[in-house]
Formats: C-alpha cells, sequence, structure tokens
C-alpha cells in the first residue's frame, strides 16, 4: 500500500536493505523531528514532551543515515532529562519496538536501534504523513 513511498534507489545493501526506510518517508521524519523542536522553542518545552516520539524518530533517521547512537545519544536526542530519557527507553524495549546492542569495540557501551517491529510501525505511521 505504502511502497510507492518507498524509493528503493536509498537502500544499502546487506541482509536489512529491504527493511530500511526510504527516502520521502525520512524526509517526513526529519520534518517532525525540526518542527517537534520548533514547537518547543515558539510555544514552550514545559506544554509539550513525547520523549518516546522523539526516540522514534531519531532512531528511524539514523537507520537511514547509517549512524548508530548510543544510550546517551538517545537521551539527548529525546530532549528531556536523562532519567526520563531512560525510562521511555525502557518503556520502548518492553514494548518490543528498540533494542539495546551492545557496542563490539567498547563492551562497556550500548547503541539503541528500532527492531523489525518498531520499524515497520514507524514505516507506517510516517507513510501515511507522506500521502498526499
Amino acid at each position: 500500500m505504502h511502497q510507492a513511498l518507498i524509493d528503493t534507489s536509498v537502500f544499502g545493501r546487506g541482509p536489512a536493505a529491504a527493511t530500511k526506510p526510504g527516502a520521502t518517508l525520512v524526509e517526513v521524519a526529519r520534518r517532525l523531528y525540526r518542527l517537534r523542536k520548533r514547537r518547543d522553542a515558539e510555544l514552550g518545552s514545559m506544554l509539550f514532551s513525547e520523549p518516546a516520539w522523539d526516540i522514534l524518530l531519531d532512531l528511524f533517521i539514523s537507520d537511514y543515515d547509517d549512524r548508530q547512537l548510543s544510550v546517551s545519544a538517545v537521551c539527548i536526542g529525546a530532549r528531556a532529562p536523562s532519567a526520563t530519557a531512560l525510562r521511555y527507553l525502557a518503556l520502548l524495549q518492553d514494548a518490543a519496538l528498540v533494542e539495546r546492542v551492545r557496542d563490539v569495540t567498547d563492551g562497556r557501551r550500548s547503541h539503541v536501534k528500532l527492531t523489525a517491529l518498531g520499524r515497520r510501525r514507524m514505516t507506517n505511521l510516517l507513510a501515511m504523513l507522506a500521502l498526499p
């Protein structure tokens, strides 16, 4: 149904290539992320707080950009206090939308990424916004 929105020319190579988001959907995610920042600046961050949504958008974009996000980077991207961001990260893990992966070069650090379920659900939501 949303297949036309997924630009297959931007996919990477390898087994995960077929599940990578397309350029159109990533641009929707980028615009939403920028809008959230602007909304907080214009109307105040105390009125609006959606750390889980910010985390999911950030991970969706980073997946497309082939960037790994550490737990601390995810917390910063959530634009919430660390304890709050970590609590939402745990909720997203419990919902099987994100997972932590141990850094192979530094065992003290973990990276966070969308699960296949998380990527599929974000793709479906963002595709709804990308439709005319």
